[in-house]
């Protein structure tokens, strides 16, 4: 999504997000949208070597796990993935000019993580945005894991909702994001959040 912010006429440079005149604008997600898509696997290494790793409705979101038809012959209970589990975060990723994007809660289930975030309007004007492209959406965000990998989202809220739209939040309303990532961090181990062009987050799911 691209954001726009207005200060009434003051010029402000703060973490990536341009805030010109009344009302200027700048790219919640992707501020130059001129990423390319990776066409690797969402998951690489330091080496950029593809791994084999696998507020609005998301039509992939289950409570439920994701399970394959048959398991593999090698597969045993102490392979099998943990059971669904949400985690409530409430971290702050931005704040300025009373708009602010928060981290509010991470679930894994099916080796997958997904990410909540809520973008809110406490001000007086609306809040123009919008969400670029998928391929572009799908390049604009990424974790980085303890081991030094990079992991791009399978699916977004922008990808799946609103590509190539525009829309505002208007004063005193919030959207709800996310993201689905296919990799469970490990227990208690922390991971770099890098949501478009906000300030990396360090997370830790406890």
């Amino acid at each position: 999504m691209k954001r726009y912010v207005s200060l009434f006429g003051v010029i402000v440079a703060t973490a990536g997000l341009a805030v010109i005149g009344t009302l200027g604008g700048a790219y919640l997600a992707d501020r130059t949208a001129t990423r390319q898509p990776d066409p690797t696997a969402a998951v690489t290494g330091s080496t950029g070597r593809p791994s084999t790793g696998s507020g609005n409705a998301d039509p992939g979101h289950s409570a439920s796990p994701g399970r394959s038809a048959s398991p593999g012959p090698s597969a045993s209970p102490s392979q099998a993935q943990p059971g669904p589990r949400t985690y409530r975060l409430d971290r702050p990723i931005y704040e300025q000019a009373s708009l602010s994007v928060t981290l509010v809660s991470a679930e894994t289930s099916g080796g997958k993580l997904r990410l909540n975030l809520r973008y809110r309007n406490d001000s007086r004007l609306a809040w123009p945005v919008s969400c670029p492209a998928v391929d572009v959406d799908l390049v604009s965000s990424h974790l980085t894991l303890s081991d030094g990998r990079t992991v791009r989202p399978e699916r977004t809220w922008c990808a799946t909702t609103r590509a190539v739209q525009s829309f505002s939040i208007g004063p005193g309303e919030q959207i709800n994001s996310w993201a689905v990532y296919p990799v469970v961090p490990e227990a208690a181990s922390s991971f770099e959040l890098s949501w478009y062009d906000f300030p990396t987050l360090d997370v830790r799911l406890r």
